[in-house]
Order: structure tokens, then C-alpha cells, then sequence
């Protein structure tokens, strides 16, 4: 929801930047979905495996989730994140905003992510690891 503000806020204090396309709302909505439904997907598997779904405490995970779109993608709800930001960036057609999306997905590599599998890595060992050769962390 920080991003999102911040994407709000550029796009309202620096019209200079702007985008001078139209484009039908439905585009950015249609991302947005898109992102909503990874996001749906990927926590029913949290779910059906009966481990935790919070991503500030990966020590509590009791299971590695290698199926579903998990087998595409790491972070798939993190990918979720990053279609609902870029469909709003779309909507608000202002470089900056767009330009916001970039720092979310570093904001999450460096102080989730890279933290995250640190922790999957010691409570998972050689299958983490082997997941991770074989698995990109976004797409």
C-alpha cells in the first residue's frame, strides 16, 4: 500500500512526466486481476500443505512448496504484488510512478526475499537448494 501511494504521489507532483497515451482503463484493471488471481493461486497452496503463509516468519514454514505455480516462479504472490503495482503505474501513466515498480522489486529482494530463502535454506537444506538451481526466484 506504500508503494502504491508513492506511485499516487508521483504521478500527482510530477505531471511533467506524464504519459501522453490513451489508453482503456480495462488495460490496467485487466493487469491488476491478473496480479490478484497469482496472488489467490499461490496462497491456496499455503493451505492445502498446511504451513504458514507469512512472509515475516519463514522459520515457521513446514513444508517446501515446489508445485503449483511454484514450479515456475519462487515468489508468486511476490510476482502478484508486482502486476497489481505495474497495473496501477499503467492506470497513472507517469514515469515515475512506473519507475516505483523498480524499486518495490529491489525493496523485496534486499529485505524480503534474500532473508526469506536465507531462512528456507537453513530450516529445508539440500531440497531448498536444489529447488532454487532449478527454479527462477521471479519468472
Amino acid at each position: 500500500m506504500l508503494f502504491v501511494a508513492i506511485m499516487w504521489y508521483m504521478a500527482v507532483y510530477f505531471p511533467f512526466l506524464n504519459l501522453a497515451y490513451e489508453l482503456h482503463y480495462l488495460i490496467p484493471v485487466l493487469i491488476a486481476i491478473l496480479g490478484f488471481l497469482l496472488i489467490c493461486i499461490s496462497s491456496v497452496h499455503f493451505y492445502k500443505h498446511n504451513t504458514t503463509l507469512n512472509p515475516l516468519k519463514p522459520e515457521l514454514a513446514s513444508t517446501l512448496i515446489k508445485t503449483g505455480l511454484y514450479q515456475y516462479s519462487r515468489n508468486p504472490i511476490y510476482c502478484g504484488l508486482v502486476l497489481i503495482l505495474i497495473g496501477w503505474g499503467v492506470y497513472l501513466l507517469n514515469l515515475a510512478s512506473i519507475f516505483c515498480v523498480i524499486l518495490f522489486v529491489s525493496y523485496l529482494n534486499l529485505f524480503q526475499i534474500i532473508p526469506e530463502e536465507k531462512s528456507l535454506a537453513y530450516k529445508f537444506g539440500n531440497e531448498f537448494e536444489m529447488y532454487k538451481r532449478s527454479v527462477n526466484r521471479w519468472i
